[in-house]
């Protein structure tokens, strides 16, 4: 037993230290860090005569159970509740009837170019109908993209998996018991399982928040937080509902509710540098994970099912979003370019959502071995074509401009911010009194000195950097819109204008970050 728990730990290490090191590699050569640990992962089931090796049933429980609630809060907690609501047509499209569409549309045409069972298919369509937001958001925020773009991907992820387990759990049950299952009964099932969900997480969230505001410790703040991420997604399970749902949920009140009104201001850095890290190691595991689960053997002898489970999923997920989306710009006044589009369409990446849900089919499931090479190889597709060429795409698109330059002309240009910040803040505390002349004097000019030195340092970039000046004035447009845009949203917290205004104002300020 203890050389058991021994080689367990030593594993752990070992995988943490090569997390540790993809993540430092990888963002010097400016490559995704979740794709390179699924190629490291790759790389250990071949070189490695004796690789770590878990069972199906465990791997989908350390997904499920263990890994994902974090993921889940952790990008729930980042979400802006209004700016959420206002997307959540959006939002709510493609993550319910875009789930369905892709689940029928994947699994009559892998049924049609295969021959398997429709039913089979059918099961691999809903497992792979959603894109994961593990996924997801770990590529979408290395890249900075425009603030709406990144809500509506990582709003669309965050719910449709709710959607793809449930109609896959149907689905499955339908496909080894057929005479038992009844569509109505279905439909009802799937409207109670995903509203138990967001209740569970909900009221779970709101209890946390009530709690938080009694309680003036970090510690104990932090750690109920971490109780409430794998509270609610357990009792969700345990009533049968979506745990996925309604961790969503809480850690959307959290995020909102909790960390505006109930936190310290030390909470709430606590609170975020904490869950970060706690992702960076669920991501870590998850996308080792998938590499390691990687049968490459399987995978060539089978490649023409490959590349027909590939172009199925890619072209269900092309009319799902161009065929939604001109409906919502119709219906909706927040309207998605096409230039959006074109990246929700390439940016559906696929990982350990499907990876979890092939793991638990049963092997009298007829096409078992087929699905679960089709899954692979989908998921394999996403993360190393998709996710490395996503840069590309956005810059083709004119969405993404950062490079060398911008970045650093970014970072001396933040530097000088926060010092003529502090200088203000200084200024402020001396003229209401609550700081003596004589440190005020002695403080000053420290930030004086700051101040001219990181404003020659903008100035020398400006002059000496190339092409920075169109990225300057194209930063500076893009920080009046989300000035007006903060302050709007201001002006409606305080009563000022109606919702009906500021839903009208905002449109009109969306559209010029859309189209700039």
């Amino acid at each position: 037993m203890q050389t058991d728990f021994i080689t367990t730990e030593l594993i752990i290490s070992a995988l943490l230290l090569i997390a540790a090191l993809v993540a430092w590699f990888t963002k010097l050569v400016r490559f995704p860090y979740t794709v390179g640990l699924v190629i490291v992962g790759v790389a250990i089931t071949v070189l490695l005569p004796e690789k770590p090796e878990l069972a199906p049933e465990l791997a989908r429980e350390l997904i499920l159970l263990i890994l994902l609630p974090p993921l889940l809060f952790e990008a729930a907690l980042h979400i802006e509740f209004s700016e959420f609501r206002d997307n959540l047509l959006a939002v709510l499209v493609f993550a319910i009837p875009g789930v369905l569409l892709t689940t029928v549309m994947v699994g009559w045409l892998m049924a049609t170019v295969t021959g398997l069972p429709i039913v089979t298919m059918l099961v691999f369509g809903a497992l792979i109908a959603a894109t994961d937001p593990v996924a997801v958001t770990a590529i979408f925020r290395e890249l900075g993209l425009p603030k709406r773009l990144g809500l509506l991907t990582e709003g669309e992820s965050l719910l449709n998996d709710g959607t793809a387990i449930v109609v896959f759990t149907l689905l499955l049950e339908f496909a080894l018991h057929p005479v038992n299952f009844n569509f109505a009964d279905g439909v009802m099932e799937f409207l109670r399982v995903s509203g138990v969900g967001l209740i569970v997480g909900l009221v779970l969230g709101y209890v946390a928040y009530r709690l938080i505001r009694q309680i003036d410790d970090y510690l104990v703040e932090t750690v109920l937080s971490a109780v409430l991420a794998y509270g609610a997604y357990l009792l969700a399970e345990q009533v049968h509902a979506s745990g996925v749902l309604a961790v969503v949920a809480a850690g959307l009140m959290i995020g909102n509710s909790g960390r505006r009104y109930g936190m310290s201001h030390t909470t709430r850095n606590v609170l975020i540098h904490i869950w970060e890290f706690m992702a960076f190691l669920a991501n870590s595991f998850v996308f080792l994970l998938i590499g390691l689960q990687v049968d490459l053997v399987k995978l060539a002898d089978n490649w023409l099912l490959l590349l027909a489970a590939i172009a199925v999923t890619f072209l269900a997920r092309v009319i799902t979003v161009f065929g939604f989306s001109p409906l919502l710009n119709f219906f909706s006044r927040n309207r998605t370019p096409a230039s959006w589009q074109a990246v929700m369409v390439w940016g559906g990446l696929r990982g350990g959502i499907a990876l979890a849900l092939a793991l638990t089919l049963p092997e009298e499931l007829v096409g078992h071995s087929q699905v679960l090479v089709m899954t692979f190889g989908v998921v394999l597709f996403t993360l190393g074509v998709q996710a490395t060429t996503m840069p590309m795409v956005l810059r083709r698109l004119g969405l993404l401009r950062r490079g060398a330059n911008p970045l650093e002309y970014e970072r001396r240009r933040a530097r000088l911010a926060a010092a003529r910040t502090a200088e203000q803040y200084l200024q402020s505390q001396f003229k209401q009194g609550l700081l003596s002349r004589e440190n005020y004097e002695v403080l000053l000019p420290t930030l004086t000195a700051e101040i001219e030195h990181f404003s020659g340092e903008v100035r020398e970039a400006l002059t000496l950097l190339p092409d920075i000046r169109d990225d300057e004035l194209e930063a500076t447009r893009l920080e009046i819109l989300e000035t007006k845009r903060d302050t709007l949203r201001q002006l409606r917290h305080d009563g000022v204008v109606s919702t009906e205004v500021f839903r009208e104002l905002t449109t009109e300020v969306d559209a010029l970050i859309s189209g700039r």
